[in-house]
């Protein structure tokens, strides 16, 4: 737009003399982002990040030896050292890695992002955020639905995703995953497609979508021709889809409910000719069954409350009361499967004493089992690394939530963290085993996937395969096959991984896995420190431009660079109305001889100052289109000079994680950038004018006076309303506009106020991050206390 134009062209002047200011920040990024493994150390993380008042560890890892005693803690952006501290384990010697150390800042409770520093080694960024878990899931069941199996048979998902292979026993535990995921966690789950994948609600949660999809083909499924183990499955399966059905889909569930108990009453009369069912040199030739039987015979027991049912499954259990797998060094793949099954936590639920203590110590001593194996290695995980062996990482850590739920016993909870840990990015090669997951982190970039092979698309929200040990590895076609890059130096032997497309053992996408992970994040999200499960904002370009349209509240904020005529009757209108606003200024603002005082007088009425860059320059033009002359470099260096002019006046990073892009231009780089270095970008509201306050008359039909803005505001609140909308105007404009829109501030909130809207400070309205004030507070009363 022209007026943007004009207001923006004298910004290219102030950019040569950033750029000269860049070069040290240059450096300085590439002697950080230089793999400290190079001589082989570094510092392994979780990249998905870490709730406030959460356990938090990381794993330190050098081949040579070395001595670490303590740690620092900065800020990602800045570099301002937060914390030091001295909470330092000394693993000792493994493999090939002399040194490990557990590095535990779990009494660091900031939000934000940042990075540790031990000596010489620097960790990735760290994100710590009581929101963590938002969003997560759906990333997973749209990765789900990617792989549904369509044509002439449609139905169930594809089992080997890189030849859409499709398996029964696979698909039926998929399915009953999602479902027990569901029933478990009802509100954590959203609706923002349809059956179809078609981006519009259809008042069903998108899990239950998926999990219908599945239902569907596993109802044409000939049950008869099955092995026992995949009847016990589609009977567990049809007996919990009944049940959650019966919400959603009424007309179905009483037949799904006798399709159950027949496939599970000829499941039992075919018990003795079960291995006459099966292939016994088949890969996926499943050994074990009777946890298929129990799990079957306990949903149903639940479902109709028939005493037969518990009898079986007391029976059943008893002939298999641990997981197999978790003794097993190398089997294949399905050997044990499923490798997550809820039967002993779902007889834990029975009321009689007896059953429940008895299936709890059969879980304790899994565990047990599994927690002898965890001290053997510095990343504390609790299994052998053999084919799939996320999905086991994945049980296991399931496994450990239900009994710590159930019994509350937290002797395992050390090993529930390293295993989820483990998942996203604690581990020899610093990666997120989850595609796409976290966007910023570290991710598979070649899975072995279809949609990979022929189109080099990655599908965001699948869990690979993950790591297998040399000794297993050597059971495999993979084993005399020759990798490199960068992964290659972390290799030892007891765990091998690899980023490469033709790496079907490690690196294929999981779908059972991705469904166990499912559970593992609803779990996290259910039982976290937000209990608002959604981020109902609205982003544009990856910048907030509506806060939640449910709610009728309105902010308002105000930006500054020059001028700031407005000040003092900007601030007697706020305090008039009891409204919180938010100063965004510049760096050349902040530092203005006497511009330290307007800081000070909005600070002591509560309002919000936050950065608004440091020159005031142009980031993107009106399309979005990134300017030529900007850097991730260059703008990361000139926002943290804006950083540093608040705090010599007193605010720091973490009282002002809020952006706001001059002109309000920005795209999706900038956008990201602002993420990477924990801060949240914000913009007005397109349509309403209001930050169109400072266009002058020379501007023509650019030009708009108080009484247009004010108009469309409520022309926009009469037609649609005005429900989390963002009012951006300035705080001081051009002497050559006379019409000062601050004259009429007053004249806007009264009126708003008076039908109903709220005025609301950023950290309550956006509800991404905590207010560092009120938690001061908080910790401030606790003390008296």
């Amino acid at each position: 737009m022209l007026y943007l134009q004009n207001l923006s062209k004298f910004a290219g002047n102030s950019m040569l003399s950033m750029m000269k200011k860049t070069t040290y920040l240059l450096v300085w990024l590439i002697f950080i982002t230089i793999d400290a493994t190079v001589s082989g150390s570094g510092i392994r993380i979780n990249q998905l990040g870490y709730l406030p008042n959460a356990s938090k560890k990381a794993v330190l890892i050098s081949e040579s030896s070395s001595k670490t005693q303590e740690f620092t803690i900065h800020d990602a952006l800045t570099n301002e050292v937060y914390a030091t501290l001295k909470s330092v384990c000394l693993w000792g010697s493994f493999d090939k890695y002399n040194s490990n150390y557990i590095l535990d800042f779990s009494s660091f409770k900031k939000e934000g992002a940042f990075y540790i520093k031990a000596g010489n080694i620097y960790s990735p960024t760290i994100y710590i955020n009581k929101n963590l878990y938002i969003s997560t899931t759906d990333k997973l069941i749209a990765y789900l639905q990617s792989q549904r199996f369509g044509g002439d048979v449609s139905g169930g998902w594809w089992y080997d995703s890189s030849n859409k292979n499709r398996n029964i026993a696979v698909n039926a535990t998929v399915t009953y995953q999602l479902l027990f995921t569901y029933n478990m966690y009802p509100d954590i789950f959203n609706d923002l497609v349809d059956f179809n994948g078609e981006k519009q609600p259809n008042q069903i949660p998108d899990i239950i979508d998926e999990a219908k999809w599945g239902i569907d083909w596993l109802s044409k499924v000939n049950y008869k021709s099955t092995s026992i183990a995949v009847a016990g499955k589609l009977a567990s399966v049809f007996a919990l889809a009944s049940d959650v059905f019966s919400n959603f889909y009424p007309e179905i569930a009483n037949e799904l409910t006798e399709k159950s108990v027949e496939i599970y009453k000829q499941a039992k009369l075919r018990e003795i000719n079960h291995w006459e069912l099966n292939t016994p040199d088949d890969i996926m030739t499943e050994e074990n069954w009777k946890d298929d039987m129990q799990l079957a015979a306990i949903q149903l027991y639940f479902l109709t409350y028939n005493p037969d049912y518990l009898q079986d499954a007391m029976l059943w259990g008893a002939n298999e009361p641990i997981p197999q797998w978790i003794f097993s060094v190398c089997d294949k793949p399905l050997r044990f499967y499923p490798y997550l099954n809820w039967s002993h936590f779902l007889m834990m639920q029975v009321e009689n004493p007896q059953i429940k203590k008895n299936f709890q110590q059969n879980m304790n001593i899994a565990l047990l089992r599994a927690k002898l194996a965890a001290q053997d290695n510095p990343f504390n995980i609790g299994i052998s690394l053999t084919e799939n062996s996320n999905n086991k990482i994945t049980a296991l850590h399931n496994m450990c939530f239900a009994y710590r739920k159930q019994t509350g016993d937290s002797t395992f909870i050390a090993m529930e963290e390293a295993l989820f840990n483990w998942i996203f990015g604690c581990n020899p090669w610093g990666i997120s085993m989850v595609t796409g997951l976290p966007e910023n982190g570290i991710t598979p970039q070649h899975p072995h996937s279809k949609s990979y092979i022929e189109t080099d698309k990655i599908v965001n929200g699948a869990l690979v395969n993950g790591a297998i040990s040399n000794l297993c590895l050597g059971n495999t076609e993979l084993d005399k096959q020759i990798y490199d890059g960068n992964y290659e130096k972390h290799q030892t032997e007891w765990a091998v991984y690899h980023d490469h497309v033709n790496d079907f053992i490690t690196n294929q996408a999981n779908i059972d896995a991705t469904a166990s992970l499912l559970h593992l994040l609803a779990v996290r999200q259910a039982n976290g420190e937000k209990k608002e499960y959604f981020d109902k904002n609205q982003y544009e370009s990856g910048g907030i431009t509506r806060f939640n349209p449910e709610n009728k509240q309105i902010t308002i904020i105000f930006t500054g660079h020059q001028d700031a005529d407005g000040y003092k009757k900007i601030k007697t209108t706020l305090k008039k109305y009891n409204v919180k606003a938010a100063f965004f200024f510049s760096g050349h603002f902040l530092r203005k001889p006497g511009n330290s005082h307007i800081i000070k007088k909005l600070r002591e009425d509560g309002h919000y100052i936050g950065p608004a860059t440091n020159h005031y320059f142009k980031l993107a033009d009106t399309n979005g289109i990134q300017s030529i002359s900007i850097r991730k470099t260059a703008f990361l260096n000139d926002l943290r000079e804006n950083y540093a002019a608040l705090k010599k006046l007193g605010i720091s990073k973490q009282q002002a994680p809020f952006f706001n892009p001059p002109f309000e231009m920005y795209n999706d780089s900038i956008s990201e950038w602002c993420k990477d270095a924990g801060v949240y970008l914000i913009r007005s509201t397109p349509g309403t004018y209001s930050n169109l306050d400072n266009t002058l008359p020379e501007m023509r039909e650019n030009y708009f006076s108080s009484m247009d803005i004010i108009n469309r505001i409520l022309q926009i609140e009469k037609s649609n309303g005005l429900n989390g909308y963002i009012l951006q105007f300035h705080v001081g404009t051009n002497p050559a506009r006379k019409d000062k829109f601050y004259n009429h501030l007053s004249t806007l909130i009264s009126y708003l106020q008076n039908i109903g809207y709220q005025f609301t400070d950023l950290f309550t309205v956006s509800d991404l991050v905590s207010n560092p004030s009120e938690i001061q507070a908080d910790q401030q009363k606790k003390v008296k206390k």
